[in-house]
């Protein structure tokens, strides 16, 4: 009896869902690897370029509008959108491989998730050490078991099931060029300390410079970004600058805190002593 080839499994139908924003450089790669789904769901925020046009030039798309407040909950909309119970979730600035394709046209499903691993870029040049590597992210799922969930910007899936890691990994064209780093690592930085204070987290003044060389040593010497060259001396640097800021904000947050509570505790005692 001949073995039924691994391509040619009956697979789940599979929804692929995207959230962006003025993302004309990476959409149509992104949906492009993505035309083998059962359908896509594109939640956009209000883009003003050729974002929209070219994601409804693909057949299977449908692109709908919500006004973004958040990652995570712009996230969970385009989940809510998703008609069947396997749900591929992908940023505007990621793409399948062919190989990864295949391998998930393969699966048995066993699992309730899968974890997929990214080649991320910095302009042209794949960055193939520090801490963006290995930079695994919970991408395919059951819509039943998994929410979106984290802290802004940095979101992940919260998923009540089984997990499994796919050997083939997919792109990741996060940045255009170093400047583009700089300047969207800023607005994460303060998102991030926001978010962090908002969760309950609290730092002292040290935890910014003990972040700091943490960070750098993590990701330019223990996960060898040395060999990526110069750009991996400026990741490194940037990502432990970030950490520092990032605390430092979070610090400021937490003495600002503690002054509005002197403040309104010395004004009741003087309401009292009245």
């Amino acid at each position: 009896m001949k073995s039924i080839p691994p391509f040619a499994r009956k697979r789940p139908p599979i929804s692929a869902s995207v959230i962006c924003f003025n993302e004309e450089q990476n959409i149509g790669r992104c949906l492009e690897s993505l035309s083998w789904c059962d359908e896509v769901v594109v939640v956009d925020s209000g883009s003003t370029d050729t974002t929209v046009s070219i994601a409804r030039s693909f057949a299977n798309t449908r692109v709908l509008f919500r006004p973004f407040d958040s990652h995570i909950s712009q996230k969970n909309y385009a989940l809510d959108q998703c008609v069947h119970e396997w749900v591929l979730s992908l940023d505007a600035d990621e793409a399948l491989t062919p190989e990864l394709i295949s391998e998930i046209q393969a699966l048995a499903f066993d699992a309730d998730g899968y974890f997929i691993s990214r080649r991320t870029f910095l302009g042209e040049k794949e960055i193939r050490y520090g801490s963006w590597n290995p930079d695994y992210k919970l991408r395919l799922f059951r819509k039943s078991l998994g929410r979106w969930g984290g802290l802004n910007p940095h979101d992940k899936i919260i998923l009540h099931g089984r997990t499994a890691y796919l050997k083939s990994r997919m792109l990741h064209y996060s940045y255009r060029s170093r400047d583009e780093f700089l300047e969207r690592n800023e607005r994460y930085v303060r998102l991030m300390a926001d978010s962090m204070y908002q969760a309950g987290r609290r730092a002292h003044w040290w935890d910014a410079y003990l972040h700091w060389l943490g960070d750098f040593l993590k990701s330019y010497v223990w996960k060898a970004g040395v060999l990526d060259g110069s750009a991996g001396l400026f990741l490194a640097y940037h990502i432990a600058n970030g950490a520092y800021r990032k605390y430092r904000l979070l610090s400021q947050l937490a003495r600002k805190e503690s002054g509005d509570n002197l403040v309104e505790r010395g004004s009741a005692e003087g309401r009292d002593a009245a």
